[in-house]
């Protein structure tokens, strides 16, 4: 996932998950700007092959990208402690799912947790709002700050846009910031989108 916001895919929507592990891969899904829509645990298939006879796999989410395309994923804390037959139920999952059209891809638990991007992501969630249109106030702080170098820049607007609104358009991909350097402070560089 990249490390910039952008549009929420599901803003408010409640989305039900099995794992802490899972919870905290809805964060990447909800920032990154490729993706559409999401569901947690979309469908199930029953495979067989010469080593499973009708057993049952449901993937972790469903994924519908802004291009078109679509995808499965697994969430597993690491893959490399899974047994060989669990394995093989994912390959043969996987070559049912490209049948259908889907990708299919395994996030481990070192891909979701980086830091300092997870703690950044769940900061911003906060912020994130469906509805509302920060078009106004954006080009009010423009005008205030044409060319901020850092956050505190922006907070301290002469315009009275609270930090609130800035993170709430941090959170909506209008103003940039790099989420995987460091924590989000008032010393993170940024710039307008």
């Amino acid at each position: 996932m990249g490390g910039l916001p952008g549009d929420s895919c599901q803003p408010y929507l409640m989305v039900l998950v099995e794992s802490m592990l899972e919870k905290d891969y809805c964060f990447h899904l909800e920032e990154s700007p490729d993706v559409l829509r999401y569901y947690p645990q979309p469908k199930t298939y029953q495979l067989n092959s010469e080593r499973l006879k009708n057993r049952s796999y449901t993937p972790d989410f469903e994924i519908h990208f802004r291009d078109g395309g679509k995808s499965f994923v697994e969430v597993k804390k690491d893959f490399s402690n899974l047994d060989e037959i669990y394995l093989h139920k994912l390959d043969v999952a996987e070559k049912e799912m490209m049948m259908d059209g889907y990708h299919f891809f395994r996030v481990d638990e070192v891909a979701i947790r980086t830091e300092p991007l997870l703690s950044n992501l769940k900061r911003l969630q906060r912020y994130r709002r469906s509805g509302l249109d920060n078009d106004g106030l954006l080009v009010t702080l423009k005008g205030a700050v044409p060319n901020p170098e850092i956050l505190r820049d922006l907070v301290s607007n002469r315009a009275g846009i609270r930090t609130e609104t800035i993170y709430r358009l941090i959170a909506e991909g209008k103003i940039k910031v790099d989420l995987t350097r460091e924590e989000i402070s008032l010393e993170s560089e940024v710039s307008y989108a």
